[in-house]
C-alpha cells in the first residue's frame, strides 16, 4: 500500500518553478520536527495545545511524542503510557496538531526499546541459559540435568523483568538443545565432529537424561530459551515494562496492534488525522540474543543445525579461529534477517495497513556502542522512512586508526534512502550533552555537515515539554539541544528553521549523484561510516554506499553500473568479503563480463566455492589501464584518473592532506552534488570560521550557474564564470561557516565575465547581488570577460557607530533594569555582576547622526560585528528583522535618513551564564533539573561563561555593486 508522507515537499518537484517557490517558501516535509520530550509522562493538555502552537509559529513542521522517564527531581510521575489519562492526552495532542497542519509521530514506547507493561512473556524479549554437569561412563541413564540458573538481576544489580512461576522457573520457557561434550584440556578447541545432540534422549517433564555414556568425561549442556528480562531502558515511573521479542513477527504484530487498537476508536480514520508516523527507537538490548524460530531459520539460511555450536554462545574462544569465524558469520546473518523481516518489515506491513508510516533508527547506533548484529543499510531500507543521528561535540570513537566518529550516522542513512528509494532522509539531529551552550549560529555547521553527507530531513532533539509555566529554562532530558519555548532565543528561531527547510526541500526534491559505488562488503554486523572516513575516492568526488541486496540488482549500460532507479556509476569499489556467496561472487563475475569496472583486494577469508570463484575472478587483477570492465585491485581515485573523470567539485588549496572530517583534519571545503528538473545542485560548506574565497570548479559542460542562498531564499545568477574543458569555473565567496547551493541549468545566458582577480593567490572577497559584485574589501580588481574587460577601485565607506550605548535588561534576572556602556564588550567582561551573569534579552538603543555623502553610489549596510548569540533590529522603528549566523549584518538604504537616526537591537545569548551565576553566587534566579553538569566536560561549577550581547564594532558600510 502506498502511504502518503504528509504534504510531500517534492510534489511537481521536476517543475523548474515549483522548485523555485518550493525553496523560497519551503512546506510539508521539508519542514524540521522536533522530539517532544513528554518527561514521567506528566504533562498538561492547555500547555501541551500552546506549545503545538508556539511550534507552528517557529516555522516547524511537526512533533515526535516521545515520552520517556528522567528524575523525579521537580518532575511528577504521571500516568502509565497507553492508559487510559496517557491516551486522552495524546488524543488531545494529535487533534491539535491536525487543526495547525502539524506532522505527529508517536514513539511505540515509554522511552526505548520497544515494549511496555502489556507485554506478557511469550513475547517479551528472549535469551538463551545453559546450565552444565560432568560425567563419565560410569554415570546411570535417567542422568537428571538441572534447568539453567535464570538470573533475577542484571550486572549492575538492576532487576530484571522476568516472571517466576510457584516451582522457581520462568514462566516462559522452552527447551533449545542438550548436547554432550567431551571434556576438553585447557586451551584445546572443541571439535563439532566429537559433539553429539542428545537431546532425544532428554526428558523434559523429568529433567533426566536417558542415554547411556560413552567412555571418558563428559560435559553435559542443557540450552534453554526463556526472557531474558529486559525492561525498557529509561520509562517513566508508572511504565516499567518489559521490550519484546524484535525476532518474532507475532511479538511485533501484539506490540503495533496494541498501539493501533487502542488509538484508532478515539481517533478513527489516521489519514484524516496528524498522526502520520510510528516510531522505533534504536534497538539497544543489553543481552544474549535469542527467539524460538532462531534454530530453523539458521537451517534455513546456512544449510546446517545450529546445536553444536551452541558453545560458542558462551565461550568465544570454544571453537578455532576459523570454525568462530564461520559460524559467527552465520549466526549474525540469520539474527539480522529475522530482526529485518520479523521486526522492521513486519512493523511497516502493519502500519502502512493503517495508513501509517514507520520510522525507525533501525541500524544503529550500533557495535561497538550497541550489540545490534543487523545490516543496516538493509534494515533502513525496510522502513517507510530511514532515521540515524548525529551529534554536537560528543564524539565517541571507535578504536580504529582514523578513530572514526560513531555517532555521525549519516552516510549510511541517506545510501538507504536512495538505494530503497524513499526519498527522505532524517536525522535526530543536534544531540549534546551541552546544556544551553549553542545559538542556532552554532548549530549551524554540525547541521551543513550533515546535509553534505545526504540529511534531507531534520529531527531535532529536542524539545521538552513543560507542565508548568513556573521557572526558566525548565525542566528538561538531559540529552539533546534545548530547543523548546523556554529557550531564552525561541521567539526569533523560525529564520534558522526556513533555512533548515530550504536546504532540505532541494535535497527532498532531488536526486544525489556520485562517481563511485561503493559495497561496504557481506559481513554482520555491518555499519556505513562517516563520509570519507574508512572508505574515500579522493577530495572532488563522492560516492555512495551499497549492501548486498541491491548490488545484486545492478545491471551494465556502456560501462556504467545502473541501479533500477536509474542512478549510474562509473566504478565499483569492494571492501572486504567474507564467507561462503557463490550468489555474490557470481554478481560480480557477471558485472565485469558486461564492462563493469570494479577493484578492491581479492577476499582473503572466503571459503567454499567462494573462494574458487574468487580465485578466478582475481586471476590477473592489477592495475586499469583502460580495459573496459573487468576486476582491478587499485584504488578508485586512480582507476577515475586514468578514466580523464576529473573530481566533480575541485578548488585550489583544499587545507588537509586527510580526507576525514574529523576537527583535527579536514577539507576546507565540504559538498554534496544533486540533480532535477534538468539542473545540478552543489550544496557547499565553509568548514572554518573564516571568511574565504576559491576559485571553485564544476564538472558541468554548457551550463548556466546561480547562487540559491538558503538564509535568505534568494536566487541570484552568477555572471562570472568561464568554461575550462568539461569543467566550469566560478569564484565564490562563503562567510565564517558559510554555505549555499550552486545551481547549474541548462540557458543561454553568457557570462558577463570569466574571470575577476586581484593582488591575492585567491579570488577576492565579493558577493554575488542581483546588480553585480560587490566586493568585501578595498582594493584594485579586473573583471576580464569576452566582451569586455574591466578595472575596478572598490573603496568601502566606513563609518563606526561609537561612544556610549544605553541598554535594558529583562526584569527579575539579576541584572540591572539598565545600564550604559561606554564602548562595546561582552555582557562577561562586565564588572557588575548581574550583567557578566545575565541570560535574556538586552536591548540597545542609540541615536546616531548620518550625513549622507554627496555622491553616494551604493547601498549602505549596517555591520554588527560579532554578536552572542542571536539579534534582531529596528532602525528607525523600521524592522530589520533577525540575524542569526555571520555575518550579522542588514541592508539599511531605504531605512536611513540624513540626521538623526534611532537604532534598536535586541541581543539575545543563551542561559549558560545566568545558571554558571547562580551556582557560583549561591543565588537562584534559574530553575531546571539539570544544575550539575553544564557539558560533557564541565560542570556548572567549572564552566567558562559563553561571550554575550553586542559586542561589535557596529559600523555603517557603503559598498558598491559593479556589472
Amino acid at each position: 500500500m502506498a502511504v502518503v508522507l504528509g504534504s510531500l515537499s517534492m510534489v511537481n518537484a521536476q517543475n523548474p518553478g515549483a522548485l523555485e517557490q518550493g525553496f523560497k517558501n519551503p512546506a510539508g516535509t521539508a519542514r524540521a520536527k522536533v522530539y517532544w520530550w513528554w518527561l514521567n509522562g506528566h504533562t498538561d493538555t492547555t500547555l501541551l495545545k500552546k506549545e503545538l502552537q508556539s511550534i507552528k509559529k517557529a516555522g516547524l513542521g511537526g512533533v515526535d511524542i516521545f515520552e520517556i522517564g528522567f528524575r523525579l527531581d521537580g518532575i511528577l510521575a504521571g500516568p502509565a503510557f497507553m492508559g487510559d489519562e496517557s491516551l486522552k492526552t495524546i488524543t488531545t495532542a494529535i487533534k491539535e496538531a491536525t487543526k495547525l497542519d502539524l506532522e505527529v509521530g508517536l514513539n511505540l514506547a515509554s522511552s526505548w526499546n520497544a515494549g511496555g507493561s502489556w507485554v506478557m512473556p511469550e513475547y517479551a524479549a528472549k535469551s538463551i541459559y545453559v546450565s552444565k554437569i560432568q560425567v563419565d561412563q560410569s554415570a546411570r541413564p535417567g542422568l537428571k540435568v538441572p534447568f539453567p540458573e535464570i538470573p533475577k538481576k542484571d550486572s549492575r544489580g538492576k532487576e530484571l523483568l522476568i516472571q517466576f512461576g510457584p516451582d522457581g522457573k520462568p514462566v516462559y520457557r522452552k527447551e533449545i538443545a542438550v548436547l554432550a561434550i567431551p571434556v576438553r584440556a585447557k586451551n584445546q578447541h572443541l571439535d563439532t565432529a566429537r559433539i553429539i545432540d542428545v537431546s532425544r534422549y532428554f526428558d523434559t517433564e523429568t529433567e533426566t537424561l536417558n542415554w547411556k555414556i560413552p567412555m571418558g568425561n563428559w560435559e553435559i549442556h542443557r540450552y534453554v530459551c526463556s526472557n531474558s528480562g529486559d525492561p525498557l531502558l529509561v520509562p517513566s515511573p508508572n511504565s516499567v515494562g518489559p521490550i519484546i521479542d524484535h525476532f518474532d513477527s507475532t511479538a511485533t504484530e501484539m506490540h503495533f496492534m496494541y498501539f493501533i487498537n487502542r488509538l484508532q476508536p478515539v481517533l478513527g480514520d489516521f489519514r484524516k488525522t496528524a498522526l502520520k508516523n510510528l516510531y522505533l527507537a534504536s534497538f539497544e538490548a543489553k543481552n544474549a540474543l535469542w527467539t524460538p524460530t532462531l534454530a530453523d531459520e539458521f537451517r534455513r539460511q546456512n544449510g546446517y543445525e545450529i546445536a553444536k555450536f551452541l558453545p560458542y554462545i558462551f565461550d568465544k574462544e570454544a571453537f578455532d579461529p576459523t570454525t568462530t569465524t564461520r559460524f559467527r558469520q552465520d549466526l549474525n546473518r540469520t539474527i539480522s534477517e529475522l530482526m529485518i523481516n520479523n521486526h522492521y518489515r513486519k512493523g511497516k506491513e502493519i502500519a502502512n495497513r493503517y495508513g501509517l508510516n514507520l520510522i525507525s533508527e533501525s541500524g544503529g547506533p550500533g557495535p561497538p556502542l550497541h550489540n545490534v548484529p543487523v545490516e543496516a543499510i538493509k534494515a533502513l531500507g525496510s522502513l517507510d522512512v530511514p532515521r540515524g543521528e548525529f551529534w554536537i561535540n560528543n564524539e565517541r570513537l571507535d578504536e580504529t586508526r582514523d578513530s572514526v566518529d560513531l555517532l555521525m550516522l549519516v552516510k549510511e542513512i541517506s545510501a538507504a534512502s536512495h538505494l530503497y528509494q524513499r526519498k527522505i532522509t532524517e536525522l535526530e539531529a543536534f544531540t549534546s550533552f551541552q546544556n544551553w551552550q549553542e545559538g542556532p549560529g552554532d548549530m549551524r555547521p554540525v547541521g551543513d555537515r550533515a546535509f553534505c553527507e545526504g540529511m534531507s530531513r531534520v529531527v531535532v532533539h529536542g524539545f521538552t515539554h513543560n507542565p508548568t509555566n513556573e521557572g526558566f529554562p525548565g525542566n528538561v532530558y538531559h540529552a539533546g539541544t534545548h530547543f523548546n519555548v523556554k529557550t531564552t532565543w525561541w521567539s526569533k528561531v523560525k529564520p534558522f528553521n526556513d533555512y533548515l527547510a530550504r536546504v532540505s526541500y532541494i535535497l527532498q526534491s532531488t536526486d544525489f549523484t556520485a562517481d563511485v559505488l561503493y559495497y561496504y562488503g557481506n559481513k554482520v554486523p555491518n555499519f556505513g561510516t562517516p563520509k570519507n572516513s574508512r572508505f574515500a575516492v579522493g577530495t572532488g568526488y563522492d560516492y555512495e554506499i551499497i549492501n548486498t541486496e541491491k548490488l545484486m540488482e545492478l545491471r551494465v549500460e556502456n560501462g556504467m553500473l545502473v541501479l533500477p532507479y536509474g542512478a549510474k556509476f562509473k566504478v565499483l569499489a569492494l571492501d572486504e568479503i567474507i564467507g561462503d556467496d557463490p550468489h555474490l561472487m557470481k554478481k560480480l563475475g557477471e558485472l565485469a563480463l558486461a564492462g563493469a569496472t570494479i577493484t578492491g583486494p581479492k577476499p582473503a577469508n572466503v571459503w567454499g566455492e567462494s573462494q574458487r570463484l574468487a580465485s578466478q575472478l582475481w586471476n590477473g587483477a592489477g592495475k586499469y589501464s583502460g580495459q573496459k570492465g573487468g576486476i582491478f585491485t587499485v584504488p578508485a581515485l586512480e582507476i577515475l584518473q586514468k578514466m580523464n573523470v576529473e573530481p566533480d567539485f575541485d578548488y585550489p588549496d583544499k587545507g588537509s592532506p586527510r580526507l576525514d572530517y574529523m576537527k583535527e583534519s579536514k577539507p576546507l571545503l565540504d559538498f554534496i552534488h544533486h540533480k532535477g528538473a534538468s539542473r545540478d545542485f552543489y550544496f557547499i560548506r565553509n568548514t572554518s570560521d573564516k571568511t574565504v574565497a576559491r576559485l571553485c570548479s564544476f564538472r558541468q559542460a554548457n551550463k548556466v550557474p546561480e547562487l540559491w542562498d538558503a538564509v535568505t531564499g534568494e536566487i541570484i545568477p552568477i555572471p562570472v564564470f568561464r568554461q575550462n574543458g568539461d569543467h566550469l569555473e566560478v569564484p565564490l565567496t562563503f562567510g565564517p561557516h558559510g554555505s549555499f547551493f550552486v545551481v547549474f541549468q541548462p540557458g543561454e545566458r553568457k557570462a558577463v565575465y570569466q574571470t575577476v582577480t586581484s593582488q591575492t593567490t585567491h579570488p577576492p572577497l565579493f558577493e554575488y547581488t542581483t546588480n553585480g559584485l560587490r566586493f568585501l574589501d578595498n582594493g584594485k580588481y579586473k573583471l576580464t570577460g569576452k566582451a569586455k574587460t574591466r578595472e575596478v577601485k572598490n573603496d568601502i565607506q566606513t563609518k563606526t557607530i561609537e561612544g556610549a550605548w544605553n541598554i535594558r535588561f529583562g526584569k527579575n534576572w539579576g541584572a540591572p533594569e539598565t545600564a550604559t556602556f561606554p564602548a562595546l564588550i561582552s555582557w562577561t567582561e562586565s564588572p557588575v555582576k548581574g550583567i557578566a551573569y545575565y541570560s535574556g534579552t538586552g536591548t540597545y538603543e542609540k541615536l546616531f547622526t548620518y550625513a549622507k555623502p554627496v555622491k553616494q553610489t551604493g547601498r549602505i549596510f549596517l555591520d554588527l560585528g560579532k554578536v552572542g548569540k542571536v539579534a534582531e533590529v529596528w532602525l528607525n522603528d523600521k524592522p530589520l528583522g533577525i540575524t542569526w549566523t555571520a555575518p550579522y549584518r542588514y541592508d539599511v538604504t531605504d531605512a536611513i535618513q540624513p540626521g538623526e537616526n534611532s537604532l534598536r537591537i535586541e541581543v539575545i545569548n543563551t542561559w549558560a551564564n545566568r545558571i554558571i551565576g547562580d551556582i557560583r553566587e549561591k543565588e537562584n534566579y534559574t530553575q531546571t533539573n539539570l544544575k550539575v553538569r553544564a557539558s560533557k566536560q564541565y560542570l556548572w561549577s567549572e564552566a567558562p561563561l559563553i561571550e554575550s550581547g553586542l559586542m561589535g564594532p557596529v559600523t555603517l558600510q557603503t559598498l558598491r555593486s559593479f556589472d
